[in-house]
């Protein structure tokens, strides 16, 4: 006679408790499972979104610095400038001193103004430095002690402007610091007509338009200088001390 075995049971089908708290645990460790998963995913996107903004921010510097670079190569020392009321230069650097100097002996202006001299340094010191006449000083150059910086240069240069009823100024400075100068100028100095004379240093370019390895290094160092005006104006931001609170505003040479 054939036996028959009775049909085996699983074990939740046994004990259906234990199913349902088997089932109950599987669920928590899943729940467990996504909410761990979670904050470590926000974590993830958190950090791609930074790093993001890294990369395009560094996109728009690189951009923005090659765009300068080529901007500033562009700018040339003028073969000839228009006659002005005045000629304003600003120190850092003999060349500029000499240029302007040397527009002023042209009958380009009627005056110069040297802004930003070093208290330290005196006409006789200037007249050396330029091989000019003691005499050219004397009658027709007007230095300024007071400027601490550009947006100084650009308060000095109004308030000598002014005095002397100058319409119309030859401005003088370095290639790569004229886009800031005139971006402070047009701000700070109300004069009605500017014309840019841009100074260029042959140490600081190859073969015309490629930057040396110093000049790579003024020209980001000016870059960075530049983006910090354009925020300052763009935000509103108080302007920073421009010149000696003690200033008498530009002196005549003597």
């Amino acid at each position: 006679m054939a036996s028959t075995r009775a049909p085996s049971l699983s074990l939740t089908e046994a004990f259906p408790a234990f199913g349902r708290h088997a089932s109950a645990a599987t669920a928590a460790e899943a729940r467990g499972a996504r909410s761990r998963r979670r904050p470590q995913s926000g974590l993830r996107r958190a950090l791609l979104g930074v790093l993001m903004v890294l990369v395009l921010a560094m996109g728009y510097f690189a951009g923005g610095f090659i765009r300068f670079t080529q901007e500033v190569a562009a700018l040339a020392t003028p073969q000839r400038v228009a006659p002005a009321d005045g000629i304003v230069v600003l120190t850092g650097g003999a060349l500029r001193v000499d240029q302007a100097v040397g527009l002023l002996k042209e009958g380009r202006a009627k005056r110069l103004l040297i802004s930003g001299v070093n208290r330290n340094t005196s006409v006789g010191a200037l007249s050396k430095l330029t091989e000019t006449d003691r005499r050219w000083f004397d009658c027709c150059v007007d230095l300024d002690y007071d400027a601490l910086n550009t947006i100084g240069n650009a308060e000095m240069t109004d308030q000598w402007a002014r005095r002397q009823g100058f319409d119309a100024l030859i401005l003088v400075t370095s290639d790569y610091h004229m886009p800031r100068t005139l971006m402070e100028f047009e701000r700070f100095a109300h004069v009605a007509v500017i014309r840019p004379y841009p100074v260029a240093r042959a140490d600081l370019w190859v073969a015309g338009a490629m930057p040396s390895g110093l000049g790579l290094k003024v020209l980001l160092t000016e870059y960075v200088k530049l983006l910090a005006a354009r925020l300052r104006l763009a935000a509103g931001m108080e302007v920073p001390v421009a010149w000696s609170r003690d200033a008498a505003g530009a002196d005549r040479a003597s």
